[in-house]
């Protein structure tokens, strides 16, 4: 996940980087707040992050090791990733795999309980 903060909004973006396949095309939601954000976050479920050098440099079709990434506490990730102001050293967040159609049903599955909490 690539979470890139534009003016008072956050753009979360999610790429498959596995594959690269056209059905895993990436899939990008805007928050509106840092609440939101975080329950982005918390739906795709983070387990650590990487530089986002190493995506630069080994591509999308780079196939990470999960099992040996080391695991990082899910407020240190949020804390880092959304965190004012935004770390110098960029990084993006690793989730489980995830097919593209999974992250859209954790989208929409975080957008219904937020409109259900505004209810």
């Amino acid at each position: 996940m690539d979470i890139q903060k534009r003016d008072e909004a956050f753009v979360v973006k999610a790429v498959n980087v596995f594959d690269g396949c056209t059905a895993d095309e990436s899939v990008s939601a805007r928050a509106s707040s840092l609440a939101d954000a975080e329950a982005i976050l918390r739906a795709l479920k983070p387990l650590s992050r990487i530089p986002r050098r190493y995506m630069e440099i080994n591509g999308l079709g780079s196939l990470l090791r999960i099992a040996s990434l080391p695991k990082t506490p899910f407020g240190e990730l949020v804390a880092h990733a959304l965190g004012d102001p935004a770390p110098v050293s960029r990084s993006v967040l690793v989730t489980p795999f995830l097919t593209r159609d999974e992250v859209v049903w954790c989208l929409q599955r975080r957008d219904e309980g937020l409109a259900a909490a505004r209810k």
